[in-house]
């Protein structure tokens, strides 16, 4: 029934394309990075002559959750710089961030992999902090702002990171002593799928009806004015 296949006031087409979008969002906005590396450990611990990396890796991204969690506490609770961090344009601009931050994780992994362990260990801390910022702020504000159905497919992009991550690793490596294409080929095809992502998220800007009450904001332009006359959120 094409009815139930589409949003109201949206065709079947343009349904499908906002929800490839979100899609696209949440695996950008997912633990991408952190799965590639932990897919990779093993060439790691090759190049590096270290036995010791992965629980430098598992180290950083504790690290990584728990200033996440201090700094989502502080900001919401405390909120020492007096800015709604409850609005609708602080949580969009936190997902362009976050996918920007993504992009150049994947960026740094495929280009500078093997000059250091340490740039290994701060993507992985970067990582994590995108996974956990996700978890903590993400998840928690997308149905105070957008269409409750739209969740579920983000979360079916945030659960493509690991299967994306674990089948190319099966086509890299699928049997002992076979390397069918190099790690930083690896990266860089996630890299341009997180850049994809990214450009998803910005394809929001030319489609609507994906916020809740669309009929009053429509674009990423009118939050500011919108968000002040919104009688639901005063």
């Amino acid at each position: 029934d094409e009815e139930v296949c589409r949003l109201p006031g949206k065709t079947v087409f343009a349904t499908v394309c906002l929800y490839l979008t979100f899609v696209a969002m949440g695996f950008g906005t997912g633990w991408s990075s952190n799965d590639a590396i932990f897919q990779e450990l093993n060439k790691f611990i090759e190049r590096y002559e270290d036995l010791q990396f992965a629980s430098d890796l598992v180290f950083a991204s504790s690290c990584a959750a728990s200033v996440v969690l201090v700094l989502a506490f502080v900001g919401l609770y405390c909120n020492p710089s007096r800015y709604d961090l409850r609005s609708l344009g602080f949580f969009e601009g936190t997902i362009s961030t976050v996918l920007a931050v993504s992009c150049l994780v994947q960026f740094a992994l495929f280009m500078f992999w093997q000059q250091s362990r340490y740039v290994v260990l701060a993507c992985a801390f970067m990582g994590a902090m995108i996974g956990n910022i996700q978890a903590f702020i993400i998840y928690p504000f997308f149905n105070a702002f957008y269409r409750l159905e739209l969740i579920a497919y983000m979360n079916f992009g945030e659960t493509l990171t690991s299967m994306t991550s674990g089948v190319l690793a099966l086509a890299q490596s699928p049997t002992v002593g076979v390397e069918n294409f190099s790690v930083q080929t690896y990266f860089t095809i996630l890299f341009g799928l997180t850049c994809m992502a990214a450009s998803a998220w910005a394809s929001l800007v030319w489609q609507t009806g994906f916020r809740r009450d669309a009929d009053e904001v429509d674009s990423p332009q009118d939050l500011s004015d919108e968000e002040d006359d919104h009688p639901e959120r005063k």
